[in-house]
């Protein structure tokens, strides 16, 4: 598991925290006055998770609220997990030409079977196939000319009318490559989203990467898109026909925000909306699956 360094932005982050509001953080951890009640001696701990800050109010504050306090404090929620909004958190709303170097490789990429994007996917306790998932061998990363070729999983990222983008996953055998940031998206994503299985009997669940929302797909069933970013719930469309929508987020900053945002988002008359989260803290969905096949495993 990556461990979070104390020279991560993060942690720079979680000290201001501490420091801002009359607490100490040191290492990993630190406590501070809890900015979601009137709090005159340190009771909110903060810690360094995986992919985000996390916090425990010892008062009881629930952590939607000490977030939303937090952000009134300056700390706006993106600035708490790893990953910051992207150019597409502007106009979600506006038509999105499709990247046509995006396309181009889509339609180059060949069928999941037998290729190592299966042998990866099969590494994470992910068994299921999708469409929208297919494998190229020669996938281009860098600018023309000084462009290397290596194989990845490539995801169609797709709005009604088709694809519009793609997401590639950078593969060393059965395993993500070991550069920095293996996983890019190449065109702009709008409101599109990795469709990997269509919604059914008008239910539908999103999730913030494509294992977690396959990993979500196998463990109960319901039709998972991935919508590539926890800031991007609320900016991914999602179809009125949905009656029933299910947030799959992962059990820590990052999800809170991916919550908050996707209950304001998706509310309509005749939709309910849950919200999902693996049992353990700092864990997300295909944490869970692979959890989930051990205790299998184990009986």
């Amino acid at each position: 598991m990556p461990v979070v360094t104390t020279s991560h932005p993060l942690a720079e982050t979680a000290r201001r925290i501490c420091e801002s509001r009359g607490g100490k953080w040191s290492g990993t951890k630190g406590m501070a006055c809890c900015p979601a009640h009137n709090d005159r001696t340190p009771s909110l701990g903060v810690s360094l998770g995986r992919k985000a800050i996390l916090f425990h109010c010892f008062a009881g504050c629930d952590q939607q609220n000490v977030l939303a306090a937090l952000a009134r404090d300056g700390f706006e929620a993106p600035a708490l997990f790893s990953g910051s909004a992207t150019a597409d958190h502007c106009e979600p709303t506006r038509i999105r030409k499709p990247s046509a170097a995006a396309l181009r490789i889509w339609r180059e990429a060949q069928a999941l079977r037998a290729s190592p994007a299966k042998a990866y996917l099969e590494s994470r306790g992910i068994l299921a196939a999708s469409p929208a998932l297919r494998f190229h061998p020669r996938t281009p990363l860098g600018p023309k000319g000084r462009s290397r070729f290596l194989p990845a999983m490539i995801a169609a990222v797709s709005l009604d009318e088709g694809p519009i983008a793609i997401h590639r996953t950078f593969l060393s055998g059965n395993a993500k490559a070991g550069f920095d940031k293996p996983k890019r998206a190449l065109g702009a994503l709008g409101a599109a989203a990795v469709r990997l299985f269509a919604p059914a009997s008008g239910k539908l669940g999103l999730a913030e990467g494509i294992e977690s929302a396959m990993s979500a797909y196998a463990l109960t069933g319901i039709p998972v898109w991935a919508t590539l970013g926890n800031e991007r719930f609320g900016i991914v469309s999602v179809p009125e026909s949905v009656t029933e929508l299910h947030l799959f987020v992962d059990h820590d900053a990052g999800g809170e925000l991916a919550a908050s945002r996707g209950l304001a988002a998706y509310a309509r008359d005749g939709r309910t909306i849950q919200v999902r989260k693996p049992y353990a803290p700092d864990t997300d969905w295909n944490d869970e699956l692979t959890a989930w096949l051990h205790r299998k495993a184990a009986q």
